[in-house]
């Protein structure tokens, strides 16, 4: 087998691994704050975000340091079975055999778990701790994700191939929530179907890895102290900005995945079905838009306009959903859909412009690149924990579109690679 055919075949294996994680982490991503709401109280659901984030920042730094001990593919192995563990714990916890031994009482303004017996005392820990592991284990694996395809993609065509892994990872974000939407019922019982269903994903996913990838040879990881990356990272200024603005793309995801479905749920008035249709179709836009934008950035247009234009778009279209009063399922699914316009383009360029930037050996830069995300869930929900006290719920959409409207300054400081 050619080197060529050999690289290839590596490739779809990482396509086909990045589709199953994410419909993995699509499966439950809109319903975790929901379903972990009547364990911790409203007011506290940003903060399980947080600490979340916190734990994730402080092991991002040493994965370099594993990766050159133990290598990428046991490295891999380890984090998908971390990631399956968490998701066994969070199914066992919203079955039906927990609800025998816990009671929820959801209303419209309160939320909370009342104990029947001593294991219930345990519910909410082992929900916190799966949660948490969950949150670390996504991200540990799209950084290993990226310095795979880093290492085998085509140097003259990153738009066109950072553009196909999205797209793969995308559509799975717009089958999963239709699903997830019919899984839970109208009394919200349904969580550990979904939950199980997403721990299936991380089982085939690790079959995968271990039938296709146990054969690939490690390159050599970067390993540098923090600082020394961090300077680095500082020292570039279109690096710096674009990190800037994967932060920031970041930043837009953490209100929206943790106050969206809530807001819909709650205020809009609609039920899991029609959340999942909204989600489902609003998501198409990365889909579409992804890979066509990739390939353009490579042979047409600079990554500046494109990107510049994603924010515009994502800021207005996001500030407009406070002023949205309808009911009507077409109006919120346009809405929403337009802010994924904006959030596809920004998406894109800035994996575009970055690994265009980067090799697979910048294993150090790459894992800081990705700690945007772990970052955001830090910043965001502290501040709309914050917010909430003191403005209305809807306004806190008019200040992540000016948040986003704050992109410009940065899509605007970086140098074309055209």
């Amino acid at each position: 087998m050619s080197k060529v055919t050999i690289k290839k075949s590596v490739v779809n294996t990482i396509y086909l691994v990045a589709f199953l994680t994410s419909v993995h982490y699509a499966f439950v991503v809109y319903i975790n704050s929901s379903f972990i709401e009547p364990f911790i109280g409203k007011g506290q659901i940003g903060l399980i975000y947080v600490l979340a984030s916190i734990f994730t920042i402080l092991v991002i730094p040493k994965l370099s340091a594993v990766l050159e001990r133990f290598g990428q593919f046991i490295t891999v192995l380890v984090v998908l079975l971390f990631d399956l563990a968490a998701m066994l714990g969070l199914a066992f916890v919203s079955s039906p055999f927990a609800s025998q031994t816990v009671s929820f009482k959801i209303s419209d303004s309160i939320a909370r778990v009342a104990s029947l017996n001593t294991l219930s005392n345990y519910l909410p820990v082992i929900v916190i701790v799966s949660f948490l592991i969950f949150q670390i284990a996504i991200t540990l694996n799209r950084i290993l994700i990226d310095i795979y395809l880093e290492e085998f993609s085509r140097k003259n065509q990153t738009g066109g191939d950072r553009g196909e892994l999205l797209t793969a990872m995308n559509l799975a974000f717009v089958l999963a929530p239709v699903i997830v939407g019919y899984l839970i019922d109208g009394t919200n019982q349904g969580f550990w179907k979904v939950y199980l269903i997403s721990a299936l994903f991380i089982l085939v996913s690790i079959c995968v890895v271990v039938i296709e990838l146990h054969h690939v040879k490690d390159v050599t990881y970067h390993s540098p102290p923090f600082l020394k990356t961090l300077k680095k990272i500082l020292g570039d200024k279109n690096i710096y900005s674009i990190y800037v603005s994967n932060f920031l793309l970041e930043f837009f995801y953490a209100w929206m995945v943790i106050y969206t479905p809530i807001y819909l749920n709650e205020v809009a008035g609609f039920n899991w079905q029609q959340i999942g249709v909204i989600f489902s179709v609003m998501l198409t836009a990365f889909v579409i838009l992804e890979l066509p934008l990739g390939k353009i950035a490579d042979k047409y247009l600079g990554e500046k306009e494109i990107l510049t234009a994603g924010y515009i778009i994502a800021a207005v279209s996001t500030s407009a959903i406070t002023f949205v009063t309808s009911k009507s399922l077409v109006i919120w699914t346009l809405v929403l859909f337009t802010t994924r316009v904006g959030a596809s383009a920004i998406e894109v360029m800035n994996e575009t412009y970055f690994f265009k930037k980067v090799r697979a050996t910048d294993s150090d830069i790459i894992s800081f690149f990705r700690n945007a995300s772990p970052l955001a869930y830090i910043i965001g929900p502290a501040i709309a924990s914050g917010l909430i006290y003191f403005i209305d719920y809807k306004y806190l959409f008019l200040v992540l579109g000016f948040v986003m409207l704050y992109g410009v300054r940065f899509s605007l400081s970086i140098k074309d690679t055209l």
